[in-house]
């Protein structure tokens, strides 16, 4: 017996918060229901996915707008044909149960909540319409709602009482049913199809979690933490506790004996959002008899797996209302909190519904145009993409990612099953935005008008991407302007001191950000600005120029308590650094930017719409899975460099997918190497390993005839048209996807990082000598030449002839079975624009001279990005590392707020240097290093004049 019909054992029905055509013409619901789910609601937002997200509804959306119907026509039109074929599926346990169950929602236009008589024609015509006795017409618990649920009772209707929060409100509800259940009982049914007393049916949507994270911002602000998280619970117990004593009363007692049911509790908004709680909570805590549970689907995924069975509902009911009367003593209103988020909830779901329409509209004027949001040309690879998009289907594979079936990649769940909350981000993360609006404004009002990031890989790329592809918004008057935000990803002292020099510590916040709380750059970040912030605003203040954000648990919430930081943000533990782009580690710093970060999160949530299991790879447009079976299949041929080619002002998301491919896939002696930033030549220069993916922002035709060039010549080609800049979130979303996808072709763990510590593990061993010793290990050059020392294992008579040599290594990929090589240069020197400008002329000179693929990196930025493949791949990289001198250094303190050090900034990047090169010569790989002396960008002209 499933949990689910467990669950029903004990009195409650667990109904599914989602709603979708595919997931119906799949079977998917249907399984759902054999499985034990009792129930569907639907909602605009769900459907506004769906619709932008998929072409679920193209084929009838067609006919519709060929029959000249308006966009309102064309919404109901799909909305009823989605819950008639619902309400089907369903009938026969509503039959089964005499109506007990076997519902399905529909709610009437939210921008009807405030109109009473509206509500009521418009439920009516509904209900009428769609002449099926199991639905539910959903109606807001607002002070016009409330008369209008009265009276379609009252006629029959059975109604979903949706948006309550608070008990009074709840009271109100319940008596609203029984003054409607009276009217029925005197009066009979007064529309068509409508029920008489003993069938009308009703339930009380309470919403829990939200209560929770609005309460909780305010415990938080008076530094209390003994209550959070735990109101939403007594709130539902009590209210659970006044459904038992309003529907056992001799006024109910009447209803009764003509056969009345009672309206049942359904607790809505179940979803856990914060990561620090069970995700399970707001299910386990919460069953009890006569009570339904709509959950939406990763919530149901997680029950299903982990879920307990037993009846909680009535357990602690003294405890919970010591806690709200607690909760009154520390001067917390609750009432007014609830009634606040009921006005914020009719307004977000009017937003939703405005959103639903302009999505019609834009999917409508597409469609009109044959215009496709994204395009694979693969000439010879079609069938073997086809087939793996066969195999997908098979084998389950999207729907068995959303269920967090580790067995998609490996037999073992190590890190796959606690890596996957990404799934959820734009989902989770919306309910997040109050708490990260909230904290942007504060920062706003104290005049804070630059941030610095303190972080690496994960924790830094994806600001960045925002950073420079949005900029900072604009305010007028200018009086409290979003905060500049920069990253500091680097251990170059010239780097570090450049940002110490430039920004003004008393209008600075600070970010550190690292997922596992102990990256060791991020942490002498942190020490060295501590104290430069503290000399500049005082010990007793400095604290308040530092938040961070970082796991539960981890070594930085330790600190961040000891140096009393402003605020501290809990990422979900369950989503790795490189998947983290959608969580608290890049919306916050998109927020201090002034990004419309919820525009962001919907353009993604309906991505991650079209990747559902539903939207089946074959005959469905379920991109990611697709682009992921491009990615794999042409790998597994070959075609191995994943080329990145953007529109100029989408280009920084290329640094960010580099790190989310490379060290996703580049493992077990396989992988995939990105390949971003490279001058995009003629189809000549490009071997025979390249798959091209050309992110093209609409109205932007730079790269246009150079792509179709490379098309016609029969290189594949992968096109992604991108409306606007916001669609970015869907981006980050679909690459994501794709990607572990193409790890399933590749037979690797795409969560995990097995090479990454070897390159740690080296430098930490070095400073150690360093502390001991007084100096790093180092090797003796095997050739001095103009201002440059080499060493490399053989000898050359110059730099040039060095560079040659070393290259001259490189496999062509000619003979049977062998690889290309990728040639990557390591630059551990200061990063600048004219720095970039050589690097980028030198692997420009290899990419043209070899026809081979280039990448380039700033150390030791690389190494939480690239360098998990260069280690992990097949071994077919060519490894240029670039140190220099560097003019000046500063120090590390030992100990934030302590003027003690024992290693430098210098030092610290020299023995990542030596480490990461002693690293990959013990994995085989071939390195050769530079030495560029005083003269970076001169030195690097020299090997860039070079005749190669």
């Amino acid at each position: 017996m499933s949990k689910l019909h467990q669950l029903s054992k004990l009195g409650q029905a667990i109904w599914f918060d989602y709603i979708r055509r595919s997931f119906i013409a799949q079977g998917d619901l249907q399984a759902l229901i054999d499985d034990g789910v009792r129930g569907v609601t639907s909602n605009p937002s769900i459907f506004e996915k769906a619709i932008a997200g998929s072409m679920d509804y193209d084929e009838d959306l067609k006919k519709l707008v060929e029959a000249c119907k308006s966009v309102d026509e064309i919404y109901e039109a799909l909305a009823l044909d989605d819950i008639t074929q619902a309400a089907g599926l369903l009938r026969p346990l509503y039959d089964s149960t005499n109506g007990a169950d076997g519902y399905v929602s529909l709610e009437v236009s939210p921008k009807l909540a405030h109109d009473t008589p509206g509500t009521i024609a418009e439920a009516k015509r509904l209900f009428t319409i769609l002449k099926r006795p199991n639905v539910l017409i959903k109606v807001p618990a607002t002070p016009s709602g409330i008369p209008a649920i009265a009276e379609l009772i009252g006629s029959g209707i059975n109604v979903n009482v949706t948006l309550i929060f608070g008990l009074e409100n709840y009271q109100a509800v319940a008596n609203a049913y029984l003054d409607g259940l009276e009217k029925l009982m005197s009066n009979g049914p007064s529309v068509a199809g409508g029920h008489s007393v003993d069938k009308v049916a009703s339930v009380a949507s309470f919403f829990v979690s939200r209560v929770d994270t609005a309460v909780d911002a305010a415990l938080e602000k008076i530094d209390n933490t003994a209550l959070q998280s735990k109101t939403a619970i007594a709130n539902a117990k009590i209210a659970y506790a006044e459904f038992r004593k309003i529907f056992s009363g001799p006024r109910w007692q009447k209803l009764a004996k003509a056969g009345a049911r009672v309206q049942r509790p359904l607790w809505a908004s179940t979803g856990t959002k914060n990561p620090q709680l069970p995700d399970t909570l707001y299910v386990d805590q919460l069953i009890g008899s006569d009570t339904v549970n709509t959950v939406p689907p990763a919530t149901l995924t997680a029950f299903r797996d982990h879920g307990k069975v037993a009846a909680t509902l009535e357990q602690g009911l003294d405890e919970a209302k010591a806690q709200l009367a607690h909760l009154a003593e520390l001067g917390i209103d609750l009432k007014a909190i609830t009634r606040k988020l009921q006005d914020e909830g009719v307004a977000a779901f009017a937003k939703s519904f405005e959103t639903l329409m302009a999505s019609i509209v834009e999917k409508r004027d597409r469609l009109l145009a044959g215009q496709k949001n994204y395009s694979f040309t693969l000439d010879g690879y079609k069938d073997a993409v086809d087939a793996a998009l066969i195999e997908l289907k098979a084998s389950r594979v999207m729907t068995r990612i959303w269920e967090h079936d580790h067995t998609v990649w490996k037999s073992e769940p190590t890190e796959i099953t606690n890596r996957l909350g990404w799934l959820h981000s734009p989902e989770v993360m919306m309910d997040a935005l109050p708490e990260i609006n909230a904290f942007v404004d504060e920062m706003r009002r104290e005049g804070f008008t630059n941030a610095l990031l303190l972080g690496m890989g994960g924790s830094s790329l994806a600001p960045e991407v925002f950073r420079f592809t949005f900029g900072v918004r604009r305010v007028d008057p200018p009086d409290r302007p979003y905060l500049d935000l920069a990253v500091l990803d680097s251990t170059d002292p010239g780097a570090v001191l450049e940002h110490a020099r430039r920004l003004n510590p008393a209008k600075t916040l600070y970010i550190v950000s690292t997922k596992s709380g102990g990256t060791v750059e991020t942490f002498s970040f942190f020490k060295y600005f501590y104290n430069l912030a503290a000399q500049a605003v005082g010990k007793e203040k400095v604290g308040n120029h530092f938040i961070a954000i970082t796991d539960p648990g981890s070594g930085l919430v330790d600190t961040a308590n000891e140096y009393k930081f402003r605020k501290t943000f809990l990422n979900d533990p369950n989503i790795g650094g490189r998947y983290a782009a959608l969580s608290y580690f890049g919306l916050l710093p998109a927020a201090l930017i002034g990004m419309d970060v919820a525009l962001l999160l919907e353009r993604a949530a309906t991505m991650a719409c079209n990747a559902e299991g539903c939207n089946c790879p074959c005959t469905g447009d379920n991109s990611a899975a697709s682009f992921g079976a491009v990615m794999g299949e042409l790998a597994a041929a070959g075609r191995d460099k994943v080329t990145i080619i953007a529109s100029p002002p989408i280009k920084y998301f290329g640094p960010w997918a580099e790190q989310l491919i490379a060290e996703s896939t580049g493992k077990e002696g396989r992988g995939i190497l990105p390949v971003d930033g490279e001058t995009l030549a003629s189809p000549e220069v490009y071997g025979t390993d390249r798959l091209f993916v050309y992110q093209r922002l609409e109205g932007d035709s730079t790269y246009d005839e150079k792509v179709r060039a490379l098309i016609k010549a029969g290189h594949p080609v992968v096109q992604f048209n991108l409306r606007d800049l916001y669609d970015l979130g869907a981006e980050f979303f679909r690459w994501e996807m794709a990607t572990i996808v193409a790890g399933r072709r590749l037979a690797i763990n795409p969560f995990d990082q097995p090479n990454v510590e070897s390159a740690k593990i080296l430098a930490r061993n070095m400073v150690a000598d360093f502390q001991k010793n007084g100096k790093l290990p180092e090797l003796a050059p095997t050739l001095r030449s103009n201002g440059i020392a080499v060493y490399a294992d053989e000898l050359s008579r110059n730099a040039s002839e060095a560079l040659k040599s070393f290259l001259a290594r490189a496999g062509r990929g000619h003979e049977h079975g062998a690889k290309r090589s990728y040639v990557t240069l390591q630059a551990y020197v200061k990063p600048g624009k004219e720095t970039d400008a050589a690097l980028h002329a030198l692997r420009t000179k290899i990419q043209t001279s070899w026809r081979l693929a280039t990448t380039v990196g700033y150390g030791p930025r690389f190494l939480h990005s690239t360098g998990q493949l260069h280690k992990g791949d097949a071994g077919n990289g060519l490894f240029i590392q670039f140190t220099a001198d560097m003019p000046e250094d500063a120090a590390i303190p030992d100990k934030a707020g302590e003027e003690k050090s024992s290693i430098s900034f210098g030092v610290l990047k020299m023995a990542q240097a030596l480490g990461d090169r002693q690293a990959l010569l013990d994995t085989g790989r071939r390195v050769i290093r530079f030495d560029l002396g005083k003269d970076v960008v001169g030195a690097l002209k020299q090997l860039v004049e070079a005749d190669l």
